[in-house]
């Protein structure tokens, strides 16, 4: 497996679903930021976001976005679009402004805005911009949105 492979709720490079947050601050060398949300602190870090769980003190999605090089099955990264799931992965579906594999749970995207309001915004042509793992839960609850 490559270093920045992307796999379905599990893994984003070398960070790992449900690792300690003591653990993940091992791995951080240099500057990060975190931001406190409700049940959840959020440590932002070069190209990574990971949501920490206060209970638990796991983490439970790990995002990422600006640079990151790291592919889904080798095909799908930041930049790509819902397009190319479609052409090399299968269908997606729409859940709440994120999209998701209904046959990969555990993995959901985000769009890039556009910022030229007179430009026709076609949901299948826009880059993504962020790329989540998370836990899949049995209510099918999706990831938290960047």
């Amino acid at each position: 497996m490559n270093s920045d492979t992307i796999v379905a709720g599990k893994t984003i490079a070398e960070y790992q679903l449900g690792m300690k947050q003591e653990e993940l601050m091992q791995y951080i060398k240099g500057k990060y930021k975190t931001e406190n949300r409700i049940n959840t602190t959020v440590i932002y870090y070069s190209d990574f976001i990971f949501f920490v769980s206060d209970e638990t003190q796991k983490v439970y999605q790990i995002t990422v976005g600006n640079n990151f090089k790291g592919k889904f099955l080798g095909k799908i990264g930041i930049g790509s679009t819902l397009k190319d799931i479609e052409e090399n992965i299968g269908k997606w579906n729409d859940e709440l402004d994120v999209y998701i594999i209904p046959e990969h749970k555990g993995i959901c995207f985000e769009l890039k805005d556009i910022e030229d309001l007179d430009q026709e915004w076609l949901e299948d042509k826009m880059p993504i911009e962020w790329i989540s793992v998370y836990e899949p839960k049995d209510n099918g609850a999706c990831c938290t949105r960047v």
